[in-house]
């Protein structure tokens, strides 16, 4: 006996319109993310593909180009300045990194508390961050002056020093300068995305761990580092992108001088590639760096997956 199937009304082909329904979003979506896709292509994944390549060939501006292998990648690691770059950019990064997460951390903690004017002094704390890179660099290189800085000016008045200090001038102060610079700059940075961090913990769990016993540092330790740990590690790698890969700060202010003591792989490629009209070799300068920053962008998201699945 056959058995009597009782459907309701509109079931009916359900997946066939819910199939030419989805169809049209789906051929929607692909013209709407089309020109983002374009627009990536053209100007990171060609530009990529391009330097790889032309890391293989002997090419300089205006010339003819010649394969010639691995020789670009022969040819640094003998050479004693990338050497010297790529100690500077290890010791640029790690300490630029390293200073903005602590001083950012610090900032976002006070700003975090009831404080009278506190909304005045975050818009004042966050100028660094909004003013042009390239603006920023020149005012330091006005207060870095050898003659008429305002730093040494200060410094001398106040007895602080005898005599002027060459703070981009001096091959054991300069790289170090440099780093107090982009430390200044981009400190804003990591405290904004640390307040928003701090705000998002609930006041139950401090609130708690008040209740056990907890010290003020116990609560650092347990409650507050744990809730920015996802907010840590995004900031901390976005900002080593950048700031091994900022040309302006070191090209402005020292242009990798005195005696490459602060050239770092952006201005020694930029050398190589636009005075030293050898675009092969710049290229090679350029990527060296790369599979560092590969391995950093790797590991930081496995642990984010790993922290979201848990």
């Amino acid at each position: 006996m056959a058995e009597l199937v009782i459907t309701q009304p509109g079931t009916l082909h359900r997946s066939a319109r819910l199939k030419r329904v989805l169809g049209r979003d789906f051929a929607l979506a692909y013209w709407l993310i089309a020109p983002s896709v374009l627009v990536l292509i053209g100007l990171i994944a060609f530009p990529f593909v391009r330097a790889i390549m032309l890391a293989f060939y002997s090419q300089p501006i205006g010339g003819e180009g010649r394969f010639i292998g691995l020789e670009n990648y022969r040819t640094l690691l003998q050479d004693r300045v990338w050497w010297l770059s790529f100690r500077n950019t290890l010791v640029y990064t790690i300490f630029g990194v390293g200073f903005k997460t602590a001083v950012g951390l610090v900032f976002a903690l006070i700003l975090h508390q009831e404080l009278k004017g506190r909304n005045l002094l975050r818009a004042l704390l966050f100028v660094p961050w909004s003013v042009p890179i390239v603006v920023d660099a020149f005012v330091w290189r006005w207060i870095y002056n050898d003659l008429n800085g305002v730093l040494n000016y200060v410094l001398y008045k106040l007895h602080l020093i005898s005599e002027y200090v060459l703070w981009t001038s001096d091959p054991k102060i300069v790289l170090w300068a440099i780093i107090v610079v982009v430390v200044w700059q981009g400190t804003p940075f990591y405290m904004m995305n640390f307040l928003a961090g701090l705000q998002s913990i609930p006041d139950e769990l401090y609130e708690a761990a008040e209740i056990d016993g907890a010290s003020p540092l116990q609560s650092f330790l347990h409650v507050t580092l744990p809730g920015l740990k996802s907010v840590l590690i995004v900031v901390t790698l976005l900002s080593t992108i950048w700031t091994s890969n900022e040309l302006q700060f070191v090209y402005i202010l020292s242009s990798g001088g005195p005696a490459h003591m602060s050239e770092i792989f952006p201005t020694l490629a930029f050398f190589t590639s636009i005075p030293g009209r050898e675009l092969g070799l710049g290229a090679a300068v350029a990527l060296s760096f790369f599979p560092l920053l590969a391995s950093l962008i790797v590991l930081g998201g496995r642990v984010l997956l790993r922290g979201a699945e848990e």
